[in-house]
């Protein structure tokens, strides 16, 4: 691929219509989590369409613990990409390199010692959620798979998040469309023919990150001028690293605690037995896609926040916010009309007509929380605001204000008011307003205007 195309590919954030240049950014990115969620549920479709809803109890009962790792090898090139798109808006091109390579090296090592700590304590870590003894074996099977491919989920993580800081969101984008269609493959051959069920989806959705991998990698290394290397600079640097781990670390702390938090959530959920767990998993998975064109739009902004920021144009920035909240708002009023109206046929595309009280209490689950979705739109903007603007540490206390009043929430409603599953419904969109409305008091202080890596 000529290097031209590449070029063309790019969206310049600091200069143009700002709505066109968030949107025509953000809609890559879009696709690109439809796509990770589209196989995400396809692993949960097909376990329990062809395998039984027990199966699907146990890929789901490994959800939060997984998301919790996903999180974590998201978080630091997240971080990473804001440094690299600030000095990208500055014009300071040899420290995107030193970026590039520093953040490498730093992940490689995380996700190792992530990949040795999950295998040692997997038994532990299932016992900690309460999965239950009928499903115990098959969610260990996939835990310790999944687990084994953390060096793959972590390295496309890597390759996505710089070339969006460089304002190639495209290129991302058919990789991930590339592996999502590799791992629905996969799951129909490995559960259907090779009849492995549980664990062939995980060995699918492995083998289809490693792919996206290699693909990644030779694509970088001929086309992107900052992913080739000459001799001495290809380096760990320490101080750079600060840098990194200031703007990464809290997104990584954030997603690690606000997952822990659903591990004591999914403890409570399993305790409801075998329907409740298949109802919240397919459940979730909706609140998991509603939430894609949001936070593609939030992504995107973070991005663009960065590279003005890096390019001292604050003002520009401040317009990017309110116009992804214009674009998001409007957004989350169709999916939650969605949502709400076709419940019942979206809970039938994960389990058979016959688990029909798994469809009954999946469908009221969504309907607690489908009408209040506009309650996300706001934290996710705002959070992204901060967090492109270099402030990540209230970006990360936004977000624990939504694990601790859901976590709190779901217990309080379920036990203390005796809604018993449905209470955990309901402590959904009270996490949202309150992440909400930290980061919007956040916003308005101005301390983030203090936080820039690059200063003009």
């Amino acid at each position: 691929m000529k290097l031209a195309s590449v070029q063309s590919r790019k969206t310049d954030m600091v200069h143009g219509p700002i709505l066109k240049g968030i949107l025509l950014f953000s809609l890559p990115i879009f696709l690109g989590s439809i796509f990770q969620q589209l196989y995400n549920m396809v692993d949960s479709i097909i376990v329990g369409k062809y395998v039984s809803a027990n199966a699907l109890a146990a890929v789901g009962s490994t959800a939060t613990i997984t998301m919790m790792l996903v999180g974590i090898m998201m978080g630091f090139p997240t971080g990473a990409s804001v440094v690299a798109a600030q000095f990208a808006g500055a014009g300071e091109t040899e420290k995107i390199k030193r970026t590039i390579s520093t953040s490498f090296f730093f992940l490689l090592g995380l996700a190792v010692v992530m990949t040795v700590i999950g295998q040692v304590l997997a038994a532990h870590i299932m016992r900690w959620v309460n999965v239950p003894e009928e499903v115990m074996a098959d969610a260990l099977a996939y835990f310790r798979i999944y687990v084994a491919g953390m060096v793959f989920l972590a390295l496309y993580n890597f390759f996505s998040a710089f070339l969006r800081a460089l304002g190639d969101s495209v290129t991302p984008l058919i990789f991930l469309i590339i592996s999502s269609l590799l791992n629905i493959a996969g799951d129909l051959f490995f559960v259907l023919v090779l009849h492995l069920d549980v664990p062939g989806v995980a060995i699918a959705t492995v083998l289809a990150q490693a792919i996206s991998v290699v693909l990644c990698f030779i694509h970088v290394s001929r086309t992107s001028p900052y992913f080739k290397f000459q001799k001495g600079e290809f380096v760990f640097d320490r101080t750079l690293l600060k840098d990194i781990l200031r703007l990464g670390l809290p997104s990584s702390i954030q997603a690690s605690i606000t997952s822990l938090g659903m591990v004591m959530v999914q403890g409570l959920i399993n305790s409801y037995g075998t329907i409740s767990m298949a109802a919240y998993t397919a459940a979730n998975k909706m609140e998991q896609i509603c939430g894609q064109p949001i936070n593609g739009v939030a992504m995107a902004l973070s991005l663009f926040v960065g590279q003005n920021i890096g390019a001292g144009d604050r003002v520009r920035a401040k317009k990017g916010l309110r116009y992804s909240l214009c674009v998001v708002v409007g957004v989350s009023a169709v999916m939650s009309a969605v949502i709400y109206f076709a419940g019942s046929s979206i809970m039938r595309l994960f389990v058979n007509d016959t688990d029909a009280e798994v469809i009954q209490v999946g469908t009221r689950f969504m309907r607690i929380w489908a009408p209040l979705l506009f309650g996300h739109v706001f934290g996710q903007c705002f959070v992204s605001f901060l967090r492109g603007a270099g402030d990540s540490l209230n970006a990360m206390i936004s977000m624990f204000f939504d694990l601790g009043v859901r976590t709190i929430m779901a217990y309080v409603f379920a036990l203390a008011c005796g809604l018993g599953f449905m209470g955990i419904a309901w402590s959904i969109p009270c996490g949202w307003f309150g992440s909400s409305i930290y980061a919007l008091i956040m916003y308005y202080t101005g301390i983030w205007k203090r936080k820039a890596v690059v200063r003009k």
